[in-house]
């Protein structure tokens, strides 16, 4: 099981998709403050409780290439995409997902496939 913290550009839906796959997903909107945190206080989040940042926002990118942080990190870079068609992305290429975010560090899900970016 993987811990994921989804970011406030995604649908609180992932969240609720993730966890009916078995996995532990929060959004954002469950913390305390949830709309109001900064990236670094999202990444200080998941790297406390051990979970994997998946965001659409690049400052996440930059976060995690400058300071590690957040620790373990899935960009979603499709570009705009309905609700229906993300969690359709996710399940399509699911098991390569999980694969890559159990070996490495920072991982991208793109309409093409998944892409791994750094090694564990």
């Amino acid at each position: 099981m993987t811990e994921f913290l989804i970011d406030q550009q995604l649908p609180a839906r992932l969240a609720e998709h993730l966890s009916n796959r078995g996995h532990d997903a929060r959004h954002v909107k469950q913390y305390p403050g949830g709309t109001t945190l900064s990236d670094p206080q999202i990444a200080a989040i998941a790297d406390r409780e051990g979970r994997v940042v998946v965001t659409k926002d690049d400052d996440f990118r930059v976060l995690h290439l400058t300071r590690g942080q957040p620790a373990r990190l899935l960009i979603v870079t499709c570009g705009n995409i309905s609700t229906s068609a993300l969690l359709t992305l996710v399940d399509e290429h699911f098991a390569d997902l999980a694969s890559a975010i159990d070996q490495y560090r920072f991982v991208e899900l793109h309409r093409e496939g998944v892409f791994i970016h750094d090694p564990r």
